[in-house]
């Protein structure tokens, strides 16, 4: 019994001890943006911050490891499922966030997200049309172009060329890497 004892008085000054560490920095992070998770290095460790909760991290410059931003929505049969994006760098105006000890430090990312298709002709041999998908955020942050739907991975983006009359002239699938 003396030993149950000690343990949850050992556990219990554990738990205070780490809440007074990670409140003793005074700076708070906070996600602005409902289904992102910012991925950052505190204090030497990488720590998932969730969405709409302030998370104590302490004062300094928290640099950005990975985002995610996360969506609920139906699958190919109308079952709801998440549907997931992953960030890559750069990370934009989320590389790196300044975190004061004075007020809680927001960041927003995300919706609206931009499409663009950057695209270059290559003349050298037979002639090819290069088109690239770039998936950028509101703060400008860069997103693969590989969606998730749950856990699998969705088919590859299609792509249609078109005439100034609406005429197919080509039709393809973006290619992963």
């Amino acid at each position: 019994m003396k030993r149950i004892w000690l343990v949850a008085g050992v556990l219990a000054v554990l738990a205070g001890g780490l809440t007074a560490w990670a409140a003793s920095g005074g700076g708070k992070l906070k996600v602005n943006t409902p289904g992102m998770v910012i991925e950052a290095a505190v204090r030497g460790r990488k720590v998932a911050i969730p969405p709409l909760r302030e998370i104590p991290v302490g004062v300094g410059t928290i640099e950005t490891q990975g985002i995610k931003l996360h969506a609920q929505g139906k699958d190919t049969k109308n079952r709801p499922t998440i549907w997931r994006l992953d960030g890559i760098k750069p990370f934009g105006e989320l590389a790196s966030i300044e975190v004061t000890a004075s007020e809680t430090t927001l960041v927003e990312g995300g919706a609206p997200l931009t499409v663009k298709t950057p695209a270059r002709l290559l003349t050298s041999g037979a002639k090819k049309v290069y088109v690239n998908l770039l998936i950028v955020g509101k703060a400008g942050e860069s997103y693969r172009t590989v969606v998730y739907m749950g856990r699998q991975r969705v088919p590859k983006p299609k792509v249609a060329f078109l005439d100034e009359n609406g005429k197919v002239l080509h039709t393809g699938a973006f290619e992963y890497g």
